[in-house]
């Protein structure tokens, strides 16, 4: 299996090898002995189709090099959600096309796959739902593909926000939490695992519960979150987890933060410094025109309120340049804020122009070569703002979680994501470690 995109996308490769093993097969590494090959698809913005595209192409090859006509080839995933009667059109060499709901029937499907029946007849093998539903529970098999220590929870599936540059909602669906009792088994059993490093994700992690409360309480009734499931309490509740580990927050929406939560992140330890808050831009008029949801001055409250209120957080932010309409002076007051708010963490993406979202069709789409250069600038200030505040960690002692024997990361790193700790002398693999930090290297320390 090829999984592409985001650690959501990587739960559901996980499932599906977890269904594989489940059906007493075997998972290889050595694509030329498989039967079956699976390519886990992303489509969120032009270049992830692209690079979909091109797997699924490479994993066709290769059939022809190793000389074995009979491997058949499975496209899951984001694109095969979205896409799947194109692509069928377009890519005949696939076998099969399965949608999101059906990630933990790979097994049942790829045994029909190999079936004589599908070998003698014309069967038909898109496995696609029109409108996912699906969302993991605490028993799900799952193969994990993280390392040992470290491991991603999904505690929700879909999204409710109207953002107009993205297309997620129509591809996984509404909003759809689980049940606390689900996600706290699944944590417990982690623990158990050997896990250090609890991952929370989901489309909208701070958006987790509102749902399962407002059907509880009917259409008519106000949300109360304080009267049914939070991410708070859930927060709560995995603090009196016992054993040593960090839980991450990651995903989470700037609308939905409040101040319980705020209460909640500083006082529980276990819960890490870190949070991920992706703002997409901070000029009024974008975000109305980006349909976030919030404002320039909620954002800059809230960022001042995060700061104050959880002491050494590290907050890690994205933000989209060459959104239509976008002016000079649009640009100008992103970069200010970007400079004055000296984020540790930040990535910028240049804007897609997503087939089916309502942003596709605004006027005055701003040509790539000035996405490319606004990409530039924006990553230039953003550099050597974190190359300073990594040299102002020399003579700090961090704990550290260990990757490999001279590879960790601090609390204000997530895996794949951030920046990396190179210790001088090794460290078990999966331990916490506390080391002094003795210099920088551009983005990462030394310790």
């Amino acid at each position: 299996m090829i999984s592409l995109g985001c650690a959501k996308n990587l739960v559901d490769a996980e499932i599906m090898l977890g269904s594989v093993l489940q059906h007493g097969m075997e998972i290889t590494s050595r694509a030329n002995d498989a039967d079956v090959l699976v390519i886990n698809t992303c489509a969120f913005i032009d270049s992830a189709k692209e690079e979909s595209i091109e797997a699924i192409l490479e994993a066709h090859q290769r059939r022809g090099w190793n000389k074995n006509p009979q491997q058949k080839l499975i496209v899951s995933g984001c694109m095969s959600q979205r896409f799947s009667r194109e692509l069928r059109e377009s890519l005949p060499e696939v076998d099969a096309f399965i949608g999101l709901d059906q990630v933990k029937e790979l097994g049942a499907i790829v045994e029909k796959l190999l079936s004589k029946e599908a070998r003698d007849k014309d069967v038909d093998l898109d496995f696609v739902s029109a409108r996912p539903g699906y969302i993991p529970d605490y028993d799900t098999p799952r193969f994990r593909l993280t390392p040992a220590h470290s491991a991603y929870v999904k505690i929700a599936e879909g999204c409710n926000h109207p953002c107009s540059f993205c297309v997620i909602p129509q591809m996984r669906g509404r909003h759809r939490s689980r049940s606390p009792a689900s996600v706290l088994a699944e944590i417990r059993g982690l623990i158990a695992e050997g896990v250090r490093e609890i991952n929370l994700i989901s489309q909208d992690t701070t958006y987790y519960g509102m749902d399962l409360w407002a059907a509880k309480a009917g259409p008519r009734q106000p949300v109360d979150s304080a009267r049914g499931p939070s991410l708070s309490a859930l927060l709560r509740e995995i603090q009196e987890i016992e054993g040593e580990f960090w839980v991450r927050l990651l995903y989470t929406h700037p609308a939905h933060w409040s101040d319980e939560l705020i209460e909640t992140v500083s006082q529980c330890d276990k819960v890490a410094r870190y949070i991920d808050i992706p703002l997409q831009h901070i000029d009024e008029s974008m975000l109305q025109r980006m349909r976030r949801e919030t404002s320039r001055e909620h954002i800059e409250e809230l960022i001042a309120k995060l700061r104050a209120g959880i002491p050494g957080v590290a907050l890690r932010t994205t933000f989209i340049v060459g959104f239509p309409g976008e002016s000079d002076t649009d640009y100008e007051i992103l970069l200010e804020f970007i400079e004055r708010i000296q984020f540790e963490r930040l990535g910028i993406f240049k804007y897609s122009q997503e087939q089916g979202s309502r942003a596709a069709r605004m006027p005055n789409q701003i040509p790539a070569k000035a996405k490319n250069a606004r990409y530039r600038a924006a990553m230039s200030i953003q550099q050597k703002i974190a190359h300073r505040l990594a040299r102002e960690k020399a003579g700090r002692k961090l704990k550290l979680l260990v990757d490999q024997p001279h590879v960790a990361r601090s609390e204000a790193d997530a895996p794949d994501v951030d920046a990396r700790v190179i210790l001088s002398e090794p460290a078990p693999a999966g331990e916490f470690v506390w080391r002094t930090i003795t210099a920088s290297r551009g983005y990462d320390l030394l310790a």
